[in-house]
């Protein structure tokens, strides 16, 4: 009897959200909208994304120019304003009461900016669901909060950048950040040629993966059951090691003197030791080379 119960239920909860997405398809109306702003007194870019996606590049253009484009019930679901220096770009999904509250049926969409070159200092994005983009941007600072949607950083330059993620994706390409912090709790974190000075990122569960880094001052990886690779461009030439984790450990770099070398724990130094490489992972496998 509990299992028909439980069919039936299923089913019914499945026929809801069905007729859902239907009612949603057959009310919801394009939406576009297009704004372009001066960029000087423009200090800093503010972005809250419900589940659109967003999307940031760099322009030819002297103005900051912002454009939505999807679907959705509502009239105005991304509005722009500009507070004193800072733009504030917000995309809000309609509240629904009830049952079907917590469902978004589709309602997607993408905002675009496009920044002229050096035009924004400060770029914060707060993201629930929907992917985040950012390609050949140069600004002082960069902060992404992030819930469920990936992150793609392709060719930025920033001095400082911070990144917390809980369940999605990050993907940072052909990048220069002096000082990079992420901090995942589910979601991979992958880095590829890219130059820092110092790089801390701290993951729960999420894979980390740094390829064709540039030797730089510090690198520090914690995770508690996620696997650590690092690969760098160059062979280094002052670096001081230490990886420990309950899981396999292989440390291929030319020239390192090992000062320690146990199954959990493995020290020593390239050089002098000037720079420094961190790792640390209760379960999970590390792997440095070349």
């Amino acid at each position: 009897m509990k299992k028909v119960i439980g069919t039936v239920t299923a089913l019914a909860v499945i026929g809801l959200v069905a007729f859902g997405v239907y009612t949603y398809s057959a009310e919801a109306k394009s939406f576009k909208k297009s704004k372009s702003y001066s960029a000087e007194n423009i200090e800093t870019l503010e972005v809250y994304s419900d589940s659109w996606d967003v999307r940031i590049q760099e322009s030819s253009s002297n103005k900051v120019t912002v454009s939505a484009k999807g679907k959705q019930k509502e009239d105005n679901p991304v509005t722009f304003k500009r507070d004193g220096a800072a733009l504030i770009i917000k995309q809000k999904d309609e509240g629904n009461a009830g049952f079907l509250g917590g469902f978004t049926f589709g309602k997607k969409g993408t905002v675009y900016i496009n920044l002229p070159k050096g035009g924004v200092n400060n770029i914060e994005l707060t993201n629930k669901d929907g992917n985040i983009e950012m390609s050949g941007i140069s600004t002082h600072h960069i902060g992404v909060k992030n819930k469920a949607g990936d992150g793609e950083i392709k060719g930025v330059s920033a001095t400082t950048g911070k990144f917390v993620s809980e369940d999605g994706a990050l993907r940072v390409e052909d990048s220069s950040v002096e000082k990079l912090n992420i901090t995942s709790t589910s979601g991979d974190s992958y880095m590829k040629d890219i130059s820092n000075s110092k790089i801390r990122v701290t993951s729960k569960d999420g894979v980390v993966s740094i390829k064709d880094i540039n030797e730089g001052k510090s690198l520090g990886v914690d995770t508690e059951s996620g696997d650590i690779e690092v690969s760098y461009k160059k062979a280094p030439t002052s670096l001081a090691v230490a990886a420990k984790s309950k899981s396999d450990i292989t440390i291929n770099l030319d020239r390192l003197k090992k000062s320690k070398n146990t199954k959990e724990l493995k020290k020593g130094k390239i050089g002098e030791g000037t720079n420094k490489l961190n790792l640390s992972s209760e379960d999970g496998a590390i792997n440095v080379a070349n």
